[in-house]
């Protein structure tokens, strides 16, 4: 039986191992930083890869893993863009936090922030009515046009309880108040490595399973338009197209929760060759605002011929 100053011991032998494996990793982020800024990302995307095999939990590794596979705005800065553009009558963000994405939001938008436990104190100064409580329990309790005030969904961001079968939740309570012009923006669905896509945080930098909820989309609703945007850290899902009458996702949420409950990254890091990464990851589009918006023109342009040709 081990004795008490023995277990001690071992604690403090274990405690010096992942001191020392941080200290390697982080010296082989430094070298992968060197390499970012002398333009070799190959190099420094092999780096971080070593870093992270070597202790798992730096941040710091994640961060220059981020630069090298998603170069341009990360998506604070994409999401601001999609505000500045659309301009929404109406906005609503679930998963609050600190209220950083959430203070994006114009004056003049009908703004709500659902959260069980937001890292702010009010949220008057962001143009956004704040709702402490869960999302699931927002929904139940409250009709959301009449809590927005306006009569349609403009554009709505999902980056709350990292947990696919949530995820697929909020979706499909959005969609309820959506027409075919709403955008919904899904957070965290490129997850950069295997890592950190686990049901519960062992990583500092966490994405969770909310990936699954592309392919399940994919699979389950094929009249919907999806595109990922690779904006750094974790991506950035862009749904349109959504039909307010659809109950399919409702109808096999069992079935659906089974069948995804144990499917696994395709992938254990992305691929920094964007061919390769297409083949990986359907539906990829550019980083790039022009293309963006070129592309969100065009779908809501399509939308309006479509309610053109009813009307006529």
């Amino acid at each position: 039986m081990m004795t008490s100053s023995e277990s001690k011991g071992r604690r403090k032998i274990r405690r010096l191992g992942r001191k020392i494996a941080k200290m390697r990793a982080q010296r082989w982020v430094a070298r992968g930083e060197n390499n970012f800024i002398r333009g070799e990302l190959e190099e420094a995307l092999a780096c971080c890869k070593k870093s992270l095999s070597i202790y798992d939990n730096l941040r710091r590794a994640y961060g220059l893993m981020a630069k090298v596979l998603m170069p341009g705005d990360d998506y604070v800065a994409v999401l601001s863009r999609f505000h500045d553009v659309l301009k929404p009558g109406s906005y609503v963000e679930i998963g609050v936090a600190s209220g950083k994405t959430l203070a994006l939001t114009k004056e003049g938008t009908k703004a709500v922030g659902i959260d069980p436990s937001p890292s702010i104190e009010e949220a008057t100064q962001l143009h956004a009515k704040l709702f402490r409580i869960t999302s699931d329990d927002f929904f139940e309790s409250y009709h959301l046009l009449k809590v927005l005030g306006t009569s349609r969904l403009a554009l709505a961001f999902i980056d709350g309880l990292h947990h696919s079968e949530q995820v697929l939740k909020d979706f499909i309570n959005l969609e309820r108040y959506a027409d075919k012009e709403t955008v919904i923006l899904i957070h965290d669905c490129l997850p950069m490595s295997r890592l950190v896509t686990a049901r519960s945080p062992s990583t500092t930098f966490w994405c969770g399973d909310v990936w699954k909820v592309i392919p399940c989309l994919m699979k389950y609703r094929p009249d919907l338009t999806i595109r990922i945007i690779p904006a750094r850290p974790s991506g950035l899902g862009m749904i349109t197209n959504l039909d307010p009458t659809s109950t399919v996702l409702m109808e096999k949420s069992n079935k659906i929760a089974t069948e995804f409950q144990n499917q696994e990254l395709d992938y254990d890091y992305l691929d920094l060759n964007r061919d390769r990464l297409s083949t990986i990851v359907p539906h990829l589009v550019p980083n790039d605002w022009q293309h963006i918006n070129e592309m969100l023109s065009s779908l809501l342009a399509k939308n309006e011929g479509r309610k053109r040709e009813l009307k006529g």
